[in-house]
């Protein structure tokens, strides 16, 4: 089932990281964000993010719709996705920057609030190991069967993710059926792309991000707040999972804000 609403883990040493479950290119309505009694922002992402952020800002502002039309020229379940999405009349879809990721980093920024880019960078040996394990994986994966049939994957897994579709509530109906839909389809996406990782592969990573979230959080902590609140965004379908690896409380991996606290 997809959820509507963030998702708390207290840890241990104090605070909260927030889970909040985004759906894909899809500006959410206001009563569906969370609230703003954050603290500060992680995101599961490199610091390079924030260009490729600006230059998509840039580019759609010189031709609004630009990126969409060239996503989907792409092909693959991502243009898959975006197709669907720009039927739904009554949302805004099919937007770059990703909106809810892009608006919380804003937010943070005009709030002078800190914020984190906690996935590791290249100049990390562990992390390269890990990417190279993940493009071999990749590679391994496509050469395949069952990737020259792409379409049927990716119509099988949307009827999945239909099954676990739910209208949100405090919307109008129609727009909280097409929410459902949007949603149906960023799951559809979301766990397309992730069979092109192993379970080992997988595990690996979100132990290591979510040890960063912890020294994020830490960092948080240091800055004189008891018990600070770190929002995270991230792929609604990927929340019950990345909250399963928090519980296990892999040891926090300091780390410190993009921003600094001043």
């Amino acid at each position: 089932m997809h959820e509507w609403t963030w998702r708390d883990w207290n840890d241990p040493d104090g605070g909260v990281i927030r889970l909040w479950g985004t759906v894909a290119t899809v500006i959410l309505p206001r009563a569906l964000r969370p609230r703003d009694d954050w603290d500060g922002v992680a995101f599961l992402l490199t610091y390079e993010e924030v260009e490729v952020w600006d230059e998509e800002d840039a580019m759609e502002k010189r031709s609004r719709g630009a990126l969409t039309k060239l996503a989907i020229e792409g092909g693959g379940d991502f243009a898959r996705m975006l197709e669907r999405m720009l039927q739904l009349d009554l949302l805004k879809a099919g937007r770059f920057p990703d909106p809810e990721p892009r608006r919380l980093f804003n937010l943070a920024e005009k709030g002078e609030l800190p914020y984190y880019f906690v996935e590791p960078d290249t100049t990390d040996d562990e992390w390269v190991e890990y990417l190279e394990a993940t493009a071999d994986e990749a590679a391994r994966l496509s050469r395949m069967p069952g990737h020259l049939f792409a379409r049927r994957s990716w119509r099988k897994a949307l009827k999945e993710a239909l099954k676990d579709s739910s209208p949100p509530k405090g919307v109008a109906a129609e727009e909280a059926d097409q929410l459902a839909y949007a949603a149906a389809l960023s799951t559809a996406w979301w766990r397309r792309s992730e069979t092109m990782y192993n379970p080992d592969l997988r595990r690996r990573r979100d132990l290591r991000l979510a040890a960063r979230l912890r020294g994020s959080l830490a960092s948080l902590r240091d800055t004189g707040i008891s018990s600070p609140v770190l929002m995270v965004p991230l792929a609604q379908a990927w929340t019950s999972d990345f909250l399963a690896i928090l519980k296990e409380e892999p040891d926090p991996e300091p780390f410190v804000a993009s921003r600094a606290e001043d």
